[in-house]
């Protein structure tokens, strides 16, 4: 624009008056353009400018240190807790884990029962390294779990809890995300009785062609097909934290039996509220107020009638009071 200006008065074909307003008009529009553009760049920068001082703050908190020990060969003595104190919102708020002692043997079953809030889920959170504890250690064969490789180690646990994931993928790909052989899959699928539900091929979801949707009892099935199929390519410890809670107390003690039978081998930590369950298992812990108040197999909880046994009758009872349409339901507890 301002080279047209100088070229017209330059040739005659625009007076020295013209060129003075020509040229005051274009140097006004160009400072309301600049100023404009200036404004738009610092409100654009100010929340960039906010991020970057939050950065450093927040960094610390949400992550969690890998260690370098390769964990590829644990656990095969035990898992143990030491003293471990743990609160969700900090060191001083009321803690969910407080002082709270456990070992785990390698190669047992144990199922951890207690009252809502006893820290049940907590437990199998810290031991899937997804927060640490504010105090104490979990030991992995001697070894501090902060000490072993991160990422290595969460490919030794299988976990399903409550709120597994449901990928809107094929089977398949719910079954073994990471990938796996299909005679793992079919394997794990058996086992968790979920062979009848579709094809590896199919997709969990009718927002797709061909697909299909699953009930709440037919996701859990997949959830726990999901655990024994990470089991099949190397998983040594199982955490199931009520993944069953749909199924019905027969199809949960079926399922359970065949999952303990297909983890022999493995570290099983069961979290579950249906005693049907829970006594199948090696050992049974029970949890209150964030610590360990009794320990031992099903008869020998039943024969010191404390806790566990309190837990067991009242269960028993409301079962004895609800018949099903076979019967009552509470002769799978006795």
């Amino acid at each position: 624009m301002f080279w047209a200006l100088a070229s017209a008065a330059a040739s005659g074909r625009l007076t020295t008056g013209g060129l003075v307003v020509y040229a005051q008009c274009a140097v006004g529009v160009s400072l309301i353009a600049f100023g404009g553009f200036s404004w738009a760049l610092d409100g654009a920068s100010a929340p960039v400018a906010a991020v970057l001082r939050l950065e450093r703050s927040m960094a610390p908190k949400g992550a969690l240190s890998s260690g370098r020990r390769d964990p590829s060969a644990v656990p095969t003595r035990e898992i143990r807790f030491r003293n471990v104190r743990f609160a969700y919102d900090g060191a001083h708020q009321q803690p969910v884990l407080d002082g709270f002692d456990l070992t785990i043997p390698a190669g047992t079953s144990l199922a951890i029962v207690g009252q809502n809030g006893a820290g049940k889920t907590t437990l199998a959170k810290l031991l899937c390294r997804l927060y640490d504890p504010q105090s104490g250690t979990i030991e992995v064969d001697g070894v501090d779990l902060r000490d072993l490789d991160l990422a290595a180690w969460r490919h030794r646990i299988s976990a399903v809890f409550q709120d597994f994931i449901k990928f809107e993928l094929s089977l398949r790909d719910n079954v073994a995300p990471g990938g796996a052989p299909d005679t793992t899959i079919r394997d794990a699928l058996a086992s968790a009785g979920a062979t009848s539900l579709a094809d590896l091929d199919t997709v969990l979801s009718r927002a797709y062609a061909g697909g299909t949707d699953l009930s709440g009892g037919q996701w859990q099935r997949v959830a726990l097909a999901r655990a024994l199929c990470a089991v099949g390519i190397g998983a040594r410890v199982v955490i199931l934290d009520e993944p069953t809670a749909q199924l019905d107390v027969r199809g949960e003690a079926e399922i359970f039996e065949r999952i303990l039978a297909e983890t022999r081998h493995c570290t099983t930590i069961l979290i579950s509220h249906r005693f049907s369950t829970v006594r199948l298992a090696d050992r049974i812990c029970v949890l209150e107020q964030g610590r360990v108040i009794e320990l031992g197999t099903h008869d020998e909880l039943m024969a010191r009638r404390g806790r566990y046994r309190t837990m067991f009758d009242l269960q028993a009872q409301r079962f004895g009071e609800a018949l099903d349409e076979e019967g009552a339901t509470h002769d799978v507890l006795t």
